[in-house]
């Protein structure tokens, strides 16, 4: 979808225009990266005049802000429904199962990548929502271990940019790629004995 459909209902009201101005936000973000599209193209989507989004947001940089802090929440939301472990050794299973709740949110990891190619200074840990959960999924107590979560989580983002891209190129299995890649991530994280 790249306009509101024009016999589509206009959103009506506070509460129809701001689900909407967030979920044509989403979209965009998915599509092309957090610095990818404008205001008038956000509220394109929406089906909206574009000085709705600034009377009911503020700046894109507003819209954008608390469309990544409601996509933080999900993913952290997904990862407690799952019931996966946060901490501690984290099996093949349980990495593949954090695998697929990140790949289901390219929202979340799109506007991630983005904000660490294109300014790495704001994407240190603690100075954005998108970031700050990221980190946190990797934070590493032990100063010993902390090289190998750190390639632990370089490799779960690369699976999650170039995963599809790669697996098509050498044929590979999308799934066995999938396990694999949990597989390498579950030995990097799990403790040594």
């Amino acid at each position: 979808m790249t306009d509101h459909r024009p016999d589509a209902p206009r959103p009506r009201g506070k509460d129809e225009v701001r689900a909407a101005v967030l979920e044509a936000t989403r979209e965009l973000v998915a599509e092309r990266g957090p610095d990818g599209f404008s205001v008038r193209e956000i509220a394109a989507r929406a089906g909206v005049n574009h000085a709705l989004v600034h009377r009911h947001f503020g700046t894109k940089a507003d819209v954008l802000e608390l469309v990544l802090t409601e996509e933080s929440r999900s993913v952290v939301a997904a990862i407690a429904e799952s019931g996966l472990p946060t901490s501690g050794e984290a099996p093949g299973e349980v990495v593949a199962q954090l695998l697929d709740v990140l790949a289901a949110r390219p929202t979340y990891w799109r506007t991630l990548v983005h904000a660490v190619l294109e300014s790495p200074e704001s994407a240190i840990p603690g100075t954005a929502s998108t970031t700050e959960l990221f980190s946190d999924l990797w934070r590493e107590s032990d100063p010993e271990r902390a090289v190998a979560t750190s390639v632990a989580g370089a490799t779960v983002l690369g699976w999650l940019i170039f995963g599809e891209f790669i697996g098509g190129t050498t044929g590979a299995d999308p799934e066995e790629v999938r396990r694999a890649v949990a597989e390498q991530v579950s030995r990097l994280t799990s403790p040594q004995r």
